[in-house]
């Protein structure tokens, strides 16, 4: 009789339905989730409200928007961790052991900023940021590891998928929204103070996760049809270009990063940009592809037969090229030899499509709560419920409706389209910054004002606010589903990993490295005349896209979209 009940308790256990409640994988994936978050939300837009309320210059706030470059580039240092055990906590398992201290000291860095007080310890702060942002881009890189090999069906994949951005968009929630009513009631101090105490929170979420399994045999680093064709001191040869480009970047990047910090009068965002940030571009961007390209030109016939196995390098050091090798030059080797030269137009939107929004995000919370430049001078909370509560449900809209749109007229018109909304939004905040009288036209020919009368006297200057943002949300959320539907038509699924990071990292880049000169220009002439610059800017990727368009539609059908190759 027992057996029976045993044996009956045991299929009811396989039949019901895992959910947070009864699988602790779930749970940790949603905690684990709302972990990668709350760092991202508090170093990417949170300190810049601290910042803005402290009066920082824009400038300086521009220059310390490269302290999450880190979230960027990340697929750089991503090889190391595949089958790198953490120092000191390899009992707890490869994933789980690296979970643990860098949770730890997301913890240290959240509560460090708490500590401190921009107006005397801003280099400090900086110091603090750039640490943060390279822990939580690491967890991010273990979490993506985690959750891949934590799935053991179909349904896993979905359920973890819609529970890791669960928890990732609650933290932005928390850390966003929440951190700035709060700011209205308590210092900010106090603030950091509490968004450390609910990040130690999420330390159980790696101590509930379970440790998954994985094969035994480490994956290659280097397709075996890429170590067959290319010599492999020239792949040493091209890793060690690329890799001292990477490094004069940082290099140059932080060191200006820290003279303006210490010497802002001598160190000037505006003619270090214009000047460097070329060349940042290129020693980033140009430097590999041109490698690329001279790999594909001295390979070896596809019918060569295999090279003899010998090692140029020392173990360690062969090793770290062959990393570096999958990570960067291996998708750009694939993507410049099926694209050829359509790469060159495909980098260019990449490189520019997401500028126009991408450029400004860091100066939203000074341009809001800010008194200067043709800032509006908003409370916490006001910017609060406009940006992070009506902002959040407008690019939900926005997401659906790109879907919608790219149903019906396909995947390059949206394209397209999406630029030129996203270009136009900035024209809908340089009215704001000069007064505002093409918001109060269509205000009060809609009167959509009268849904904020619980507002009282600020019912009008909320009605204007809200509405840019919804406009600008809608755009940002539209344009974000047909862009990754583009960047997904060019993905190889062989590569699809590596290949999604480093076209996602390339798209950041030029609005991340343009702040600072942005934040000077701020300074100079307002923000309506920075609002106009980057909607003409904005200008770029729709006539890109539109060449693109162009020359896809005079393709032939089955050749209209550069197909990526078999997985094999």
């Amino acid at each position: 009789m027992s057996e029976a009940a045993a044996t009956a308790d045991a299929a009811l256990a396989q039949t019901r339905k895992p959910s947070i409640f009864n699988d602790r994988r779930r749970l940790a994936m949603l905690m684990l989730g709302f972990a990668s978050g709350l760092p991202f939300s508090i170093v990417g837009g949170t300190l810049a409200a601290w910042f803005t309320t402290e009066g920082i210059s824009t400038a300086t706030i521009g220059v310390l928007s490269w302290s999450a470059l880190a979230y960027s580039f990340k697929f750089l240092w991503s090889p190391v961790l595949h089958r790198t055990a953490a120092p000191f906590f390899q009992r707890f398992g490869l994933r789980r052991g690296w979970f643990l201290p860098l949770q730890g000291l997301q913890v240290i860095c959240l509560f460090g900023f708490a500590t401190l007080n921009p107006t005397t310890d801003l280099l400090a702060i900086a110091g603090l940021a750039v640490l943060a942002s390279f822990i939580s881009a690491t967890f991010d890189i273990v979490l993506d590891a985690w959750r891949i090999e934590t799935a053991k069906t179909k349904d896993d994949i979905d359920s973890f998928s819609a529970l890791v951005q669960g928890g990732y968009r609650s933290a932005a929630f928390v850390g966003g929204a929440g951190a700035l009513i709060l700011s209205d009631h308590m210092s900010w101090n106090g603030v950091l103070f509490v968004l450390a105490l609910i990040m130690a929170l999420t330390l159980a979420g790696s101590i509930l996760a379970p440790e998954p399994t994985r094969p035994p045999a480490p994956a290659k680093a280097v397709d075996p049809e890429l170590e067959r064709r290319f010599d492999r001191t020239a792949r040493n040869v091209v890793v060690g270009i690329v890799a001292l480009g990477w490094v004069w970047a940082f290099w140059t990047l932080g060191s200006f990063m820290y003279a303006s910090l210490t010497d802002p009068a001598n160190a000037k965002p505006g003619p270090f940009t214009l000047t460097m940030g070329p060349l940042i571009v290129a020693a980033t961007v140009l430097a590999p592809a041109a490698c690329a390209i001279w790999l594909l030109w001295i390979r070896k016939p596809k019918s060569a037969s295999p090279q003899a196995t010998h090692r140029s390098l020392p173990p360690w050091l062969q090793s770290a090229s062959g990393g570096l090798f999958g990570a960067v030059i291996e998708p750009l080797v694939d993507l410049i030899e099926r694209l050829r030269w359509v790469a060159l137009l495909a980098l260019s939107i990449i490189l520019t499509y997401r500028f126009a929004d991408n450029i400004w995000g860091s100066f939203a919370y000074p341009f809001y709560m800010g008194a200067n430049y043709g800032a509006l001078g908003h409370t916490a909370t006001e910017v609060a419920f406009a940006s992070k509560m009506i902002g959040v449900v407008a690019i939900i809209a926005g997401i659906a409706g790109g879907g919608l749109l790219l149903k019906l007229i396909g995947r390059m018109p949206s394209l397209v389209i999406a630029a030129a909304l996203a270009a136009a939004t900035n024209i809908l905040f340089a009215d704001l910054a000069s007064g505002a009288s093409g918001m109060d036209a269509f205000l009060g020919f809609t009167h959509l004002d009268a849904l904020f009368g619980a507002f009282g006297d600020n019912q009008l200057r909320m009605a204007r606010l809200t509405t840019a943002i919804l406009g600008e949300n809608l755009a940002v959320g539209f344009a974000s589903v047909v862009y990754l539907a583009y960047l997904t038509s060019m993905i190889n699924p062989k590569y699809a990993a590596v290949q999604a990071a480093l076209l996602g990292s390339l798209t950041m880049l030029v609005g991340q490295l343009g702040r600072p000169w942005l934040g000077a220009l701020i300074e100079s002439d307002g923000f309506t005349y920075v609002f106009l610059l980057t909607a003409g800017l904005g200008l770029i990727p729709v006539a890109l896209s539109a060449a693109e368009w162009y020359r896809q539609s005079r393709l032939p059908k089955s050749a209209a979209t550069p197909a990526p190759l078999a997985a094999e």
